[in-house]
């Protein structure tokens, strides 16, 4: 058995362009053996740079959105079992996130999330813009009741 630890190595940057949203991201992904004793023994660590963009709109009354994978590329960082050729891992890796996670990840995004409702009052004709470095949401007010 194994365990993947995956963090953050540097704040991820966020970028505003029309209609686009850009995350990147420096990772490292640490894997571990687990022990028959349940103790965990380092394997390798693996540096993960990542670029995803974002289309984000609203449908309805709800915040939707989807996503592409821009980038991915892993490097041994460090190993303890001795060196390996990170290529093959990286090529599975590009293939479950393109196969599995990103499709599953935009039919959840595709469902939206409901934008929110203050009391009596109704978000209306909401539109959503992404504009160089910013959002921009405009919308009427509707008042029930």
């Amino acid at each position: 058995m194994m365990k993947l630890l995956v963090k953050t190595v540097k704040t991820p940057i966020i970028t505003f362009e029309p209609n686009n949203a850009t995350v990147q991201s420096l990772a490292s992904v640490t894997a571990y053996a687990i022990q028959p004793n349940a103790t965990l023994t380092p394997l390798f660590v693996l540096n993960l740079d990542s670029s995803v963009s974002a289309r984000v709109f609203v449908s309805g009354t709800r915040l939707a959105g989807a996503v592409t994978l821009n980038k991915m590329d892993l490097t041994l960082g460090t190993s303890y079992v001795g060196d390996f050729q990170v290529s093959s891992l990286d090529n599975i890796f590009q293939m479950v996130l393109k196969m599995v996670v990103i499709p599953r990840l935009n039919a959840q995004l595709a469902k939206g999330y409901p934008l929110p409702t203050l009391g009596k009052m109704k978000l209306v004709n909401t539109q959503l813009l992404v504009l160089k470095d910013h959002l921009m949401i405009g919308t009427d007010v509707q008042f029930t009741g």
